[in-house]
């Protein structure tokens, strides 16, 4: 599984505080670890993914178009798979629906230990969240009615001195971005965030350009719980000093349920097994 480089900047909206503002930064540390609390019961929700990813060349000429659609299928002990069951508008090939069965049949076979092995290394790729509210000074701006509620808005901007302890936390002194936490839950309902100058990875396995821009969208849902609902990024990266990436990608959630109800699949074309 891939997992892409995210984090947080732009937007405004003052409104009159409501109430007085609490301390910025205690703010964010328990509101990441309401989002953490959050993101580990959204294994439990089947849903719809879209990931539609747009690589162009050095001159923006765009080259190439992918647009999948995924059903997010939850395995029970914070496991889940995505299944494509479509791939550009048109039905899933026949030998990628028989590999990607094969696949989630070997998964519903593990055990809890494994299943919870594999959690704990989402976990750990997770872990530069934590480090979050030591790695930005944070200001309240002022706050923002949204649809899931009002909000306090916050910039955030490098904190001098930050030693970053995780892989993806070194990229946070080269990034400047604004958050909305809502008020009433202290969730993250949005973060817009870009990058003030060229990231390296990976003893320079990989490069982030200065200017890539990432926002992450959340939602409520009528059970209360917090769940994602889209992630946009356009970047421009380097792998291996050799390869130049320049691409747009919007990756959205909906239709979030519990029960087994494969309704992405039925809206599919030519679904069916």
């Amino acid at each position: 599984m891939r997992y892409g480089l995210l984090s947080l900047i732009a937007a405004v909206a003052l409104g009159a505080p409501a109430q007085r503002p609490p301390e910025a930064r205690e703010l964010v540390r328990q509101s990441i670890r309401n989002g953490e609390r959050a993101w580990r019961n959204s294994f439990d929700y089947y849903c719809v993914k879209r990931d539609v990813d747009r690589q162009f060349d050095s001159g923006g000429k765009l080259k190439t178009t992918d647009n999948d659609v995924y059903q997010i299928i939850p395995l029970g002990d914070h496991a889940s798979f995505e299944e494509l069951i479509q791939h550009d508008n048109e039905p899933v090939p026949r030998d990628r629906k028989l590999k990607d069965e094969k696949e989630l049949q070997r998964l519903q076979a593990e055990t809890p230990g494994q299943k919870q092995r594999r959690f704990e290394k989402l976990e750990s790729e997770r872990s530069y969240m934590k480090e979050v509210p030591d790695a930005f000074d944070f200001r309240i701006k002022g706050e923002d009615n949204l649809p899931t509620g009002r909000a306090w808005v916050l910039e955030a901007t490098p904190r001098p001195g930050f030693h970053p302890k995780s892989r993806y936390a070194h990229m946070f002194p080269y990034m400047r971005g604004t958050l909305w936490i809502d008020e009433k839950d202290l969730q993250w309902v949005k973060a817009d965030a870009v990058a003030t100058s060229t990231v390296s990875f990976g003893f320079f396995i990989a490069r982030l350009a200065k200017g890539s821009h990432i926002v992450i969208r959340q939602i409520k849902l009528p059970d209360g719980s917090w769940v994602a609902k889209q992630i946009e990024a356009q970047a421009s990266a380097r792998t291996f000093l050799v390869f130049t990436h320049n691409f747009e990608e919007n990756i959205t959630y909906s239709d979030y349920h519990k029960n087994g109800a494969m309704a992405a699949r039925e809206k599919s074309p030519g679904a069916g097994r």
